[in-house]
Protein backbone atom coordinates (compact mmCIF):
# COMPACT_ATOMS: atom_id res chain seq x y z
CA UNK A 1 0.00 0.00 0.00
CA UNK A 2 1.16 3.50 -0.45
CA UNK A 3 3.01 5.17 2.48
CA UNK A 4 1.62 9.29 1.52
CA UNK A 5 -0.66 10.88 3.60
CA UNK A 6 -4.41 11.27 2.57
CA UNK A 7 -6.37 14.24 4.63
CA UNK A 8 -10.54 13.70 4.72
CA UNK A 9 -12.34 16.54 6.47
CA UNK A 10 -15.49 16.77 7.18
CA UNK A 11 -17.76 19.43 9.10
CA UNK A 12 -20.71 21.08 9.87
CA UNK A 13 -22.66 23.51 7.62
CA UNK A 14 -21.60 26.95 7.49
CA UNK A 15 -17.96 26.43 9.31
CA UNK A 16 -15.58 26.85 6.49
CA UNK A 17 -14.44 23.68 5.95
CA UNK A 18 -14.60 23.75 2.56
CA UNK A 19 -12.35 26.63 2.43
CA UNK A 20 -9.87 25.09 5.33
CA UNK A 21 -9.76 21.95 3.14
CA UNK A 22 -8.67 24.41 0.04
CA UNK A 23 -6.46 26.56 1.66
CA UNK A 24 -5.01 23.04 3.14
CA UNK A 25 -4.82 21.29 -0.35
CA UNK A 26 -3.00 24.71 -2.02
CA UNK A 27 -0.80 25.06 0.26
CA UNK A 28 1.10 21.36 0.22
CA UNK A 29 0.10 21.49 -3.65
CA UNK A 30 -2.11 18.77 -3.79
CA UNK A 31 -5.48 18.05 -5.55
CA UNK A 32 -8.64 18.83 -3.08
CA UNK A 33 -11.96 16.20 -4.08
CA UNK A 34 -15.25 18.24 -3.40
CA UNK A 35 -17.29 18.34 -6.16
CA UNK A 36 -14.90 16.76 -8.25
CA UNK A 37 -16.23 13.65 -7.25
CA UNK A 38 -19.52 14.33 -8.53
CA UNK A 39 -17.90 14.70 -11.61
CA UNK A 40 -16.02 11.66 -11.58
CA UNK A 41 -18.89 9.82 -11.29
CA UNK A 42 -20.92 11.15 -13.43
CA UNK A 43 -18.45 10.19 -16.18
CA UNK A 44 -18.01 7.07 -14.87
CA UNK A 45 -22.03 5.91 -14.18
CA UNK A 46 -22.95 7.79 -17.48
CA UNK A 47 -25.74 9.78 -15.65
CA UNK A 48 -25.71 13.45 -15.19
CA UNK A 49 -24.04 15.34 -12.12
CA UNK A 50 -27.28 16.93 -11.48
CA UNK A 51 -28.55 13.26 -10.71
CA UNK A 52 -25.41 12.33 -8.82
CA UNK A 53 -25.58 15.60 -6.65
CA UNK A 54 -29.39 14.95 -6.08
CA UNK A 55 -28.56 11.46 -5.05
CA UNK A 56 -26.40 12.56 -2.63
CA UNK A 57 -28.86 14.53 -0.69
CA UNK A 58 -31.95 11.92 -0.73
CA UNK A 59 -31.74 8.30 -0.42
CA UNK A 60 -34.97 7.37 -1.40
CA UNK A 61 -38.55 7.82 -2.42
CA UNK A 62 -37.44 10.61 -4.84
CA UNK A 63 -38.77 11.39 -8.45
CA UNK A 64 -35.51 10.80 -9.65
CA UNK A 65 -34.85 7.82 -9.18
CA UNK A 66 -37.82 6.52 -11.26
CA UNK A 67 -35.84 8.79 -13.91
CA UNK A 68 -32.16 7.33 -13.10
CA UNK A 69 -30.80 3.80 -12.68
CA UNK A 70 -27.54 2.04 -13.25
CA UNK A 71 -28.80 -1.26 -13.22
CA UNK A 72 -29.17 -3.49 -9.98
CA UNK A 73 -31.73 -3.45 -7.39
CA UNK A 74 -30.38 -1.41 -5.19
CA UNK A 75 -31.45 2.44 -4.87
CA UNK A 76 -29.64 5.21 -6.87
CA UNK A 77 -28.14 6.69 -3.78
CA UNK A 78 -26.85 3.66 -2.59
CA UNK A 79 -25.21 2.75 -5.92
CA UNK A 80 -23.73 6.42 -6.37
CA UNK A 81 -22.29 6.20 -2.65
CA UNK A 82 -20.43 2.79 -3.51
CA UNK A 83 -19.35 4.14 -6.71
CA UNK A 84 -17.67 6.99 -5.02
CA UNK A 85 -16.25 5.04 -2.46
CA UNK A 86 -14.48 3.21 -4.97
CA UNK A 87 -13.16 6.71 -6.56
CA UNK A 88 -11.86 8.50 -3.67
CA UNK A 89 -10.02 4.58 -2.64
CA UNK A 90 -8.62 4.82 -6.20
CA UNK A 91 -8.11 8.91 -5.77
CA UNK A 92 -6.34 7.87 -2.25
CA UNK A 93 -3.95 5.00 -3.75
CA UNK A 94 -2.55 7.33 -6.77
CA UNK A 95 -1.21 10.33 -4.63
CA UNK A 96 -1.92 12.63 -1.74
CA UNK A 97 -4.83 14.78 -1.25
CA UNK A 98 -7.70 16.09 0.51
CA UNK A 99 -11.00 14.71 0.26
CA UNK A 100 -14.08 16.66 1.57
CA UNK A 101 -17.17 14.93 2.98
CA UNK A 102 -18.69 12.21 1.61
CA UNK A 103 -17.94 9.78 4.29
CA UNK A 104 -14.09 9.38 3.14
CA UNK A 105 -12.90 8.85 6.98
CA UNK A 106 -15.13 5.74 7.02
CA UNK A 107 -14.35 5.09 3.21
CA UNK A 108 -10.67 5.25 4.15
CA UNK A 109 -10.70 3.80 8.19
CA UNK A 110 -8.43 0.91 7.35
CA UNK A 111 -5.78 2.88 5.65
CA UNK A 112 -3.29 3.17 8.07
CA UNK A 113 -1.82 7.18 6.18
CA UNK A 114 -5.02 8.78 6.53
CA UNK A 115 -5.80 12.19 8.71
CA UNK A 116 -8.93 12.56 9.46
CA UNK A 117 -10.24 16.21 10.20
CA UNK A 118 -13.14 17.24 11.45
CA UNK A 119 -14.55 20.89 11.83
CA UNK A 120 -16.98 21.89 13.81
CA UNK A 121 -18.40 25.55 15.54
CA UNK A 122 -20.11 27.41 17.69
CA UNK A 123 -23.76 29.16 16.43
CA UNK A 124 -22.03 32.51 16.81
CA UNK A 125 -19.24 31.83 14.27
CA UNK A 126 -21.20 29.98 12.01
CA UNK A 127 -23.71 33.20 11.70
CA UNK A 128 -20.53 35.25 11.30
CA UNK A 129 -19.80 32.92 8.40
CA UNK A 130 -22.96 32.72 6.90
CA UNK A 131 -23.11 36.87 6.10
CA UNK A 132 -20.17 36.32 3.81
CA UNK A 133 -20.85 32.78 2.23
CA UNK A 134 -23.02 32.95 -0.94
CA UNK A 135 -25.64 30.31 -0.33
CA UNK A 136 -26.70 31.62 3.12
CA UNK A 137 -25.59 35.63 3.23
CA UNK A 138 -28.76 36.92 2.41
CA UNK A 139 -30.69 34.90 4.86
CA UNK A 140 -31.81 36.67 8.14
CA UNK A 141 -30.88 35.12 11.56
CA UNK A 142 -33.52 32.77 11.58
CA UNK A 143 -33.31 31.54 8.24
CA UNK A 144 -29.66 30.52 8.44
CA UNK A 145 -30.87 28.81 12.40
CA UNK A 146 -33.31 26.75 9.80
CA UNK A 147 -30.56 26.38 7.58
CA UNK A 148 -28.13 25.29 9.85
CA UNK A 149 -30.33 22.61 11.72
CA UNK A 150 -31.15 21.01 7.96
CA UNK A 151 -27.94 20.86 6.86
CA UNK A 152 -26.19 18.95 9.48
CA UNK A 153 -29.41 16.68 10.11
CA UNK A 154 -28.74 16.06 6.30
CA UNK A 155 -25.01 15.43 7.10
CA UNK A 156 -25.67 13.38 9.75
CA UNK A 157 -28.13 11.65 8.41
CA UNK A 158 -26.31 10.38 5.57
CA UNK A 159 -22.97 9.05 7.12
CA UNK A 160 -25.03 7.67 10.21
CA UNK A 161 -26.69 5.79 7.24
CA UNK A 162 -23.58 4.43 5.03
CA UNK A 163 -21.33 4.28 7.85
CA UNK A 164 -20.76 2.51 11.03
CA UNK A 165 -20.17 5.44 12.68
CA UNK A 166 -21.84 8.56 14.85
CA UNK A 167 -21.31 12.12 12.12
CA UNK A 168 -19.34 14.41 14.86
CA UNK A 169 -17.99 11.58 17.09
CA UNK A 170 -14.93 12.64 18.02
CA UNK A 171 -13.47 9.34 18.20
CA UNK A 172 -14.05 8.84 14.92
CA UNK A 173 -11.41 11.46 13.59
CA UNK A 174 -7.61 12.30 14.61
CA UNK A 175 -8.07 15.96 14.80
CA UNK A 176 -11.45 18.10 15.68
CA UNK A 177 -11.39 21.37 15.11
CA UNK A 178 -13.39 25.12 15.87
CA UNK A 179 -13.99 26.92 13.38
CA UNK A 180 -13.85 29.55 15.82
CA UNK A 181 -10.16 29.91 15.56
CA UNK A 182 -10.51 30.93 12.41
CA UNK A 183 -10.12 29.60 8.77
CA UNK A 184 -6.25 30.39 8.44
CA UNK A 185 -5.60 28.86 12.27
CA UNK A 186 -7.82 25.59 11.36
CA UNK A 187 -5.76 24.80 7.98
CA UNK A 188 -2.48 25.87 9.58
CA UNK A 189 -3.15 23.23 12.90
CA UNK A 190 -4.27 20.59 9.55
CA UNK A 191 -0.53 21.27 8.19
CA UNK A 192 0.81 20.65 11.29
CA UNK A 193 -0.71 17.30 11.68
CA UNK A 194 -0.46 16.28 7.99
CA UNK A 195 3.65 17.13 8.83
CA UNK A 196 3.43 14.93 11.93
CA UNK A 197 2.28 12.66 10.54
CA UNK A 198 4.69 12.71 7.89
CA UNK A 199 7.36 12.59 10.23
CA UNK A 200 6.36 9.74 12.19
CA UNK A 201 6.80 7.71 8.89
CA UNK A 202 10.16 8.36 8.70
Amino acid sequence: MANHTVITLSREYCTGGRQIAQAVADKLGIPCYDKELITIAAKQSGLSEAAIAASEKRRTGSLLYSLYSMGGALPLADQVYILQSNIIKKLAQEGPCVILGRCGDYVLRDRPYTLKVFVHGDLDSRHEFAKTWGPTMNLDERGVDIMLEKEDRRRAGYYNYYTENRWGDVHNYDLVLNSRLGLDACADLVLQAYNHMEALKK
